[in-house]
């Protein structure tokens, strides 16, 4: 699992210490294919990671991506109140590995060096946006 974190971007320079206390925190969902996992616009408390099968990101009737193992979306719902911008769909049957804000908020409130990584992230990501 750390080598699936290691690819996103908010845990990609973690310590192995904090790796590990977000490792704590994740869960496994599973779900059928041709599940709506979530609506564009409903809001936005779970980061999903697949551990095994495909989604499909859909915004306005198109397909923006189909996400498979190992690819991770909803991240930016851990550090932001806005709504979800896309709908996402499985095509197949899903196995996700899942964080939800309430525990990855906690996680930044226990762990300073998670909070400061994380925190330069999100100002990178932002800053990319403009």
């Amino acid at each position: 699992m750390e080598e699936i974190l290691k690819k996103i971007p908010f845990f990609a320079d973690l310590s192995d210490s904090d790796l590990q206390a977000v490792i704590s925190k994740i869960q496994m969902q599973y779900f059928a294919a041709d599940h709506e996992i979530f609506q564009k616009g409903d809001p936005g408390d779970i980061m999903y990671i697949i551990k095994r099968g495909q989604v499909q990101v859909i915004r306005d009737n198109a397909i923006l991506a189909v996400l498979k193992d190992g690819q991770f979306f909803g991240e930016m719902a851990l550090v932001s109140d806005e709504p979800r911008n896309a709908t996402v769909k499985t095509v197949t049957d899903v196995e996700a590995l899942i964080l939800k804000k309430d525990d990855f908020k906690n996680l930044l409130e226990t762990n300073p060096s998670i909070a400061s990584i994380v925190s330069f992230e999100v100002v990178k990501r932002s800053n990319a946006l403009f």
